[in-house]
């Protein structure tokens, strides 16, 4: 009798595996779905949608991008870590993954999903209209410290990415900006545009355009050296003012997708990311190609996640 039940469970845990292991090899079996936290126009929507485009060929199946704006990013990321885990239903995590859950109570951490591949590391920046009344950071930053809170300054939702990159930067420079959230990027870009707010926390490709048509200006570049497309423009750190932040932008699966299905998935966005279409993409919006394999990518994450925790922690004294 126990060899029988032996027999029994060792067959169930058998054809469990094989049929694991012939889904992965069928994998994909329709279309691939990425969500994007934000609404279309952004950054990470617009990176997203150049690597979907160029990365159907080499998963043999249409890449879709599915648009979920919300609560700083935490209603996108809410809904793919709870994605069946089959490798159909990915997430564009970015660096607010690892900050949203130590500043409110969301039902994710970057522990429930699986990292698939780093795409981008960009700095963060601020924008301003190209006819504001400051023509240099320096004065930017002096009528901020005479003027607390009079300074408005858009972002994609607050307790985002480069929500943060805002307070750490009044924090450095002992000013105090007035923050209004957006949907995403897009949104807030347009605000600036339509002169209802004074500056916007951005990374590229957000607002890029507009400064190369010269409606908008970098007024301060949070970055280690200066933008490729924007020699003429100086960091911050150059100018006196130790500070340097960005974001970075990957996928990832949900919890529990088959190790196969990981493997796979990076191997042709890989591919994406080395096909010269999305490099030229990647030019032209001025965004910084850092790839990272799963490995490497995942320590990035838990490394992040200790790393925000301490800013947000310190930021709240």
């Amino acid at each position: 009798m126990l060899r029988k039940h032996l027999f029994l469970v060792f067959f169930f845990v058998f054809s469990v595996l094989s049929l694991v292991n012939a889904n992965s090899q069928e994998f994909p079996t329709k279309e691939v779905q990425i969500i994007v936290p934000y609404a279309p126009g952004g950054a990470t929507d617009l990176i997203f949608r150049a690597l979907a485009a160029s990365a159907e060929k080499y998963l043999g199946k249409p890449v879709i991008i599915v648009n979920r704006p919300g609560g700083g990013g935490a209603i996108g990321f809410t809904e793919g870590a709870k994605a069946k885990p089959d490798g159909h239903t990915l997430t564009s995590v970015i660096t607010p993954v690892t900050i949203l859950p130590h500043q409110v109570s969301t039902a994710f951490t970057y522990k429930d999903f699986e990292p698939i591949i780093n795409v981008v590391s960009d700095p963060s920046m601020f924008l301003v209209r190209s006819d504001c009344q400051w023509k240099t950071l320096k004065e930017f930053i002096d009528y901020a410290r005479k003027n607390p809170g009079m300074i408005t300054v858009g972002n994609s939702g607050a307790g985002g990415g480069v929500h943060l990159v805002a307070l750490a930067f009044e924090k450095t420079v002992g000013a105090k900006f007035n923050h209004i959230p957006f949907s995403g990027g897009g949104p807030s870009i347009t605000a600036l545009l339509g002169g209802h707010i004074h500056a916007v926390s951005v990374s590229p490709p957000e607002g890029i355009s507009h400064v190369q048509a010269g409606k908008l200006k970098i007024m301060a570049l949070f970055a280690e050296k200066r933008l490729e497309m924007f020699p003429d423009v100086p960091t911050v750190k150059e100018q006196g003012i130790d500070f340097a932040m960005g974001m970075w932008r990957g996928l990832a699966a949900p919890k529990g997708t088959p190790p196969e299905i990981i493997k796979k998935l990076h191997d042709a966005f890989k591919k994406a990311m080395d096909d010269p279409a999305f490099r030229k993409s990647a030019k032209d919006m001025a965004i910084n190609l850092a790839y990272l394999g799963p490995l490497d990518f995942g320590k990035l994450m838990a490394h992040d996640h200790e790393y925000y925790g301490k800013l947000v922690r310190e930021m709240k004294k």
